[in-house]
C-alpha cells in the first residue's frame, strides 16, 4: 500500500512516536487525523497544515478509554476526507509499579490504554474496511517487554504480549477480499519522554546512548503499511540490529470468518 494520499488515523499522536509518524505520513504525501489527550496535537496538526499551505492534518482529542473517542476519531477521519485507509493503535502508558498500586486503578489503566484501547482501535477499523470493501491496514504499537519479562513492569509487559498475540491472530483478514492487514512493531527502550520518565520515584534514566532513535521506529511502522507481504505480523526493532520478524504462530484459516460473512 503506498502511502501517496493516504489517509492514517494515529492516537497517541502529540508526540514521540506518533508525532514523528504523522511528519514522515505527510512528508510522502498522505493525510493524517490525530487523536490524543494532550491538546499539543492541535499544534502538530497547525504546523503541518502551515508547512503545505494545504489541509493534511486535523486534530481531535481522544481518550483511548472511551472507546466512543476512537469511533469519533474514525468517524472525524471520514468527514475530513472522505475515507481513511491505516489506523494506528500507537497510545500506551507505562503504568505505576503493580505492587506499589494501592487501589488497582493504575494497572487496570494500563491494560485498558495498552491493550484494550488497540483491539478496539483494531475491530472499529475492521469493520469500516469491511463495510466500505476496500484494503485497509493497522498498525498496533507493542514492545519488547512482551517478549522479555521485566520485574518492574509485569502488567506493561502482559499487555504488549497481549497484543502481539492479538496481532498474529488477525493474519487470516489478509485473505478477505480486498484484504486487511494487522502488523505490529515492538521496539526496544526509546529515546522519548515515556522512557525518560522514572517508573519509580528516585530510580535513575536508562543510558541514553543505547536507545534506539524514534525515527528507527516510524521507519518500521512504515515499512507495515507498504509492505504488504505483512500480515499478522510483528517486527522487532533493537537498536544496532537490523529489524527481525518474530516467528512465533499466526493465526491459520478455520472458515470460521468466511462464515461469518465480515
Amino acid at each position: 500500500m503506498f502511502i501517496t494520499d493516504k489517509v492514517v488515523v494515529i492516537t497517541g499522536a502529540a508526540c514521540g512516536f506518533g508525532k514523528r509518524l504523522a511528519e514522515t505520513i505527510v512528508d510522502m504525501g498522505g493525510k493524517v487525523v490525530l487523536g490524543d489527550i494532550l491538546t499539543e496535537g492541535a499544534q502538530v496538526a497547525a504546523s503541518l497544515n502551515r508547512r503545505e499551505q494545504d489541509k493534511v492534518a486535523v486534530f481531535q482529542k481522544c481518550d483511548v478509554t472511551r472507546f466512543a473517542d476512537i469511533e469519533a476519531l474514525i468517524s472525524r477521519a471520514i468527514k475530513e476526507f472522505g475515507v481513511f485507509d491505516v489506523m494506528v493503535n500507537n497510545a500506551g502508558v507505562v503504568g505505576s509499579l503493580l505492587w506499589t498500586d494501592k487501589d488497582g486503578s493504575s494497572h487496570s489503566r494500563a491494560l485498558d490504554i495498552n491493550l484494550k484501547a488497540p483491539i478496539e482501535g483494531t475491530r472499529l477499523a475492521v469493520k469500516y474496511f469491511t463495510d466500505m470493501g476496500i484494503p485497509g491496514c493497522v498498525i498496533n504499537v507493542s514492545s519488547m517487554m512482551a517478549f522479555f519479562p521485566m520485574e518492574f513492569g509485569p502488567v506493561y509487559g502482559a499487555a504488549k504480549s497481549g497484543l502481539v498475540n492479538f496481532t498474529a491472530s488477525c493474519a487470516t483478514l489478509a485473505r478477505l477480499n480486498p484484504p486487511i492487514r494487522v502488523n505490529a512493531v515492538a521496539p526496544n527502550y526509546t529515546d522519548t519522554s515515556f522512557i525518560r520518565t522514572p517508573l519509580v520515584e528516585g530510580s535513575s534514566e536508562f543510558d541514553k546512548s543505547n536507545l534506539l532513535k524514534v525515527e528507527e521506529v516510524v521507519a518500521q511502522m512504515v515499512r507495515c503499511i507498504e509492505d504488504e507481504r505483512l500480515a499478522g505480523d510483528t517486527l522487532l526493532i533493537i537498536r544496532g540490529k537490523p529489524p527481525l520478524l518474530y516467528k512465533g504462530n499466526k493465526a491459520k484459516p478455520s472458515g470460521i470468518l468466511t462464515s461469518a460473512k465480515l
